[in-house]
């Protein structure tokens, strides 16, 4: 029970990234036309979201799925940060707590980028290295959570002094 109300809690601080995330999948899969079982759930207990769609075999669908909530979420999060630094009293802790709920959910899961090396290998020849050269870090950084987390900080911190404008 004790990690099912852990993953509540997570759920409840970065609950709008994680549908940010997951969206950001679908409409992904709808872009390169894969087939969605079913939209996105958030499920607050369990250890992570859930987008269920078709298997996919080409590097051309698997890499835009895989990485389009690093770039929904980001520009959510950009946005967020750049609202907190254009407002003043209360609402700053919303637009704080949206900017940091989507920053720390634009990494793509393990589970995201599983698929990346493998569909990568099925590009034809002269193209193959290419793929392999985006995929691999991509793929490399979600093999680790402690990569991933110090990844996801820095990247986060990135998006909120960007969003501040020049010094």
């Amino acid at each position: 029970m004790a990690p099912a109300l852990s993953n509540l809690a997570i759920t409840v601080v970065v609950g709008p990234g994680i549908l940010a995330h997951e969206y950001a999948h679908y409409v992904a899969c709808r872009l390169v036309d894969v087939d969605v079982y079913s939209p996105p759930a958030l499920r607050p207990l369990a250890d992570d979201a859930l987008l269920e769609h078709e298997p996919v075999d080409s590097f051309a669908a698997d890499f835009p799925i895989a990485v389009a909530p690093f770039a929904v979420n980001s520009v959510l999060a950009f946005a967020a940060f750049w609202a907190l630094h254009a407002t003043a009293g209360p609402l700053q802790w919303v637009w704080l707590w949206l900017g940091v709920a989507f920053g720390f959910t634009a990494l793509p899961s393990a589970t995201d980028t599983a698929s990346l090396l493998r569909t990568a290998g099925t590009l034809p020849g002269a193209v193959r290295p290419l793929g392999y050269l985006l995929a691999a870090p991509v793929w490399l950084a979600t093999r680790s959570m402690a990569v991933a987390g110090v990844l996801t900080f820095l990247w986060t911190g990135v998006l909120f002094v960007q969003s501040a404008g020049p010094a």
